[in-house]
């Protein structure tokens, strides 16, 4: 189905399962049933389980297994006593538009009564929540705000390998500052400890980029190897083809220059090879202007 909005506000509703009451038809069959989110809801990992005393919906659990931004997000919902079904949305932009499928696979196995029962509430009985669902996504899709369009440049090279020191840890959004700052702060007392230098910007590897957290590595390169102590880890960074794209702004509103790389490499048939990263090239204690803080962001590519 056409939707009229762009891939980024269509892959926000569908990564988020918190959004999902504004478009999922379930949720209109049954607006009392108990919904228990875990410990994230957006990209991998987010998921959340529901119980209902309505036959039509049932109790279950859902999971994000894969989320490619803008193109592709997997999920594993489990229908109490009856298994696991895996279901997928694929994205593609049609100049202002997105095209949008939509699809659940189950495994019903050898058993006829299974396999016939199986394609029939596929059909008769999915069919029709599944075009109702596209449709309210098509209208919530379309009142969601674009930002104007910034024009970002997308450039291909390879890294090389460099000693590093990182911290791996999580925090809420409103948190990722003072934690960057900790990280930071216990890797510079390792490294004058340990008599090693700076030879580069401070990075970060980007794990999990939820709404509510996210989990990532703080590090820094250093002249030479150290050893992992505690939580400090001694490792060399990425080698490898990557796209990059270098971001001017505050360091809350990357999201557009994520676009960009993510749809670069979608439209150039690349394949993901790794976690982005994000280089902090400028120091926002010496640059007050935010308009003028350079995050270069890297996205191993193959």
């Amino acid at each position: 189905m056409t939707i009229k909005a762009k891939s980024a506000a269509v892959f926000s509703l569908i990564n988020d399962l918190k959004k999902w009451n504004s478009w999922l038809p379930w949720y209109r069959m049954d607006t009392v049933a108990k919904i228990t989110f875990g410990d994230t809801s957006e990209g991998v990992g987010g998921n959340y389980s529901w119980i209902s005393e309505k036959s039509n919906v049932g109790s279950g659990s859902i999971k994000i297994l894969k989320s490619t931004p803008f193109s592709f997000i997997e999920t594993q919902i489990n229908f109490e006593g009856n298994g696991n079904s895996v279901v997928g949305f694929w994205l593609e932009d049609s100049e202002k538009n997105t095209k949008l499928k939509w699809t659940m696979d189950s495994d019903a196995g050898m058993n006829p009564i299974k396999r016939f029962f199986g394609y029939f509430f596929a059909e008769k009985m999915l069919g029709p929540i599944f075009e109702s669902g596209l449709k309210n996504i098509d209208s919530v899709a379309a009142l969601i705000p674009v930002t104007t369009d910034i024009t970002y440049t997308i450039e291909t090279t390879t890294t090389t390998a460099m000693p590093c020191l990182t911290i791996l840890d999580s925090a809420k959004n409103s948190d990722i500052g003072a934690k960057y700052m900790e990280m930071f702060m216990e890797i510079g007392a390792y490294m004058g400890k340990n008599k090693l230098k700076e030879v580069g910007y401070p990075f970060g590897i980007m794990h999990t980029m939820g709404k509510d957290i996210l989990v990532w590595e703080g590090g820094i390169p250093t002249d030479k190897m150290g050893k992992s102590e505690g939580r400090i880890v001694a490792k060399n960074s990425y080698s490898g083809d990557v796209a990059k794209v270098a971001y001017f702004g505050s360091y809350q509103k990357t999201q557009p220059a994520y676009e960009a790389i993510y749809k670069w490499i979608n439209e150039n048939n690349k394949t993901l090879n790794g976690n982005a990263w994000e280089v902090y090239v400028t120091d926002p204690g010496t640059e007050k202007d935010t308009a003028k803080w350079e995050t270069d962001i890297f996205v191993p590519i193959k």
